[in-house]
């Protein structure tokens, strides 16, 4: 590899160096500001009430308390050199409001820090439903009174879903029925009068009567003196009456008991975990940076290196076009460059046709009135510079070796060899 091409590629490496060192000492400078998501930066110019709870606020358990719920209201307060943010949140009244407050962050140029809390409101939840149940009891007697009493007028209510409540009797859905029958005896009786008896004779009464398809014997007969009595001392009534007292044994069943069914029916009503509603308050301080010169470093650095490029380009640059004359027609052949400080031109692998060489016009003007060393395969030259940029050299041929000197090549002035 040539000099000048190493001394390109050797630039050019220098400058993709110095372009990749650029963001990484960007990014150690420590100016980059982060900015928050952009939809957190919805921003009012006035604080709110946060009493109203949206119905999507949230799901209000203990249930995934490690992600921090979405705030219902972001509001940003100016005032002086400082600024100061509210983010509201509704969330589960068991829910830890310490978990609402976020680490320090940079939004808008500004360094926010956490600077207290504000409980906006509470909103306590419950649920209610209509219960009904049934109670019964056993009662000796079936007297309704004493049932009722028994029953109670309310009865507490609980279940294991949490509903507790009172529940109030029904008078009107009491039922009483038996619960069991039992056996016993007792005596029918039967009383009978018989009136306008000639005499107080048994044999005048009957020892039988009939009561409710059962009959009864006679037992006792009450005499009584009826009309009047004949005058004198023999006391002997005119007419008897007769009441008679008939009975018979006999049983039946009766119950044994009262079984009692009401209905009791009220509202339950359950607790629920309700909302409360948080303002987490951040104070934020404008962010000073200071100017940073490292840019202006690597700016200057690109400068000169690119500077350094063109130098080492513009030096490298080729200032002689080579055409060869093949019956006088001119045909690109090389382009190269010549030093000015040795300007010496090679054209030794040229032969058997004329050359025209045109010269760089700033090639000539450094050179001007001087001499430039042309190498040839048999014929060597020297090209006095005057201005002109175009000079042509004869076709070089063998010399004749019967010559004197032949074999050597020749120096000539372009003036001599025309």
């Amino acid at each position: 590899m040539n000099k000048p091409r190493m001394l390109v590629m050797a630039t050019a490496g220098v400058i993709l160096s110095v372009l990749l060192t650029v963001p990484a000492m960007a990014d150690s400078s420590g100016a980059t500001v982060t900015q928050p998501d952009i939809e957190s930066q919805t921003v009012t110019a006035s604080i709110s009430d946060a009493d109203t709870v949206p119905e999507e606020a949230g799901d209000f358990s203990l249930e995934g308390q490690a992600a921090v719920p979405y705030p219902t209201d972001i509001q940003l307060v100016e005032q002086a050199d400082r600024n100061y943010l509210y983010k509201t949140y509704t969330v589960a009244a068991n829910y830890d409001p310490d978990l609402l407050v976020e680490p320090a962050f940079s939004q808008g140029g500004y360094r926010y820090r956490f600077s207290e809390i504000i409980q906006r409101s509470s909103t306590p939840a419950s649920a209610s439903k209509t219960v009904t149940e049934y109670r019964t009891v056993d009662s000796a007697t079936g007297d309704e009174a004493a049932i009722l009493a028994m029953l109670g007028s309310k009865l507490p209510y609980t279940d294991s879903e949490g509903y507790r409540g009172e529940l109030f009797l029904v008078p009107e859905s009491l039922m009483i029925n038996a619960s069991g029958q039992t056996a016993y005896s007792y005596t029918v009786t039967e009383t009978k009068r018989y009136e306008n008896l000639s005499s107080n004779d048994m044999a005048a009464i009957p020892k039988t009567a009939t009561k409710n398809g059962m009959t009864l014997q006679l037992q006792s007969v009450d005499w009584q003196a009826t009309g009047n009595q004949d005058m004198g001392y023999s006391g002997i009534p005119s007419g008897y009456t007769a009441v008679a007292l008939y009975s018979a044994p006999a049983t039946g069943t009766k119950a044994s008991g009262y079984t009692a069914t009401a209905t009791f029916t009220g509202e339950a009503v359950k607790e629920l975990i309700g909302k409360n509603t948080y303002t987490i308050v951040y104070e934020g301080e404008q962010i000073v940076i200071p100017f940073n010169f490292i840019p202006l470093l690597i700016a200057g650095a690109i400068v000169a290196c690119g500077i350094i490029a063109c130098i080492v380009l513009w030096k490298m640059r080729r200032n002689v076009t080579i055409y060869t004359l093949q019956q006088g027609v001119p045909e690109f052949y090389a382009k190269v460059r010549v030093n000015r400080k040795k300007p010496v031109l090679d054209l030794s692998r040229v032969t058997d046709v004329g050359v025209r060489l045109v010269f760089d016009k700033r090639f000539v003007k450094s050179l001007y009135d001087q001499k430039v060393f042309v190498v040839g395969r048999y014929e060597n030259y020297r090209i006095n510079l005057t201005g002109s940029l175009v000079q042509e050299l004869p076709a070089q041929t063998p010399p004749d070796s019967k010559a004197p000197g032949a074999g050597q090549p020749t120096i000539k002035t372009l003036e001599e060899s025309l």
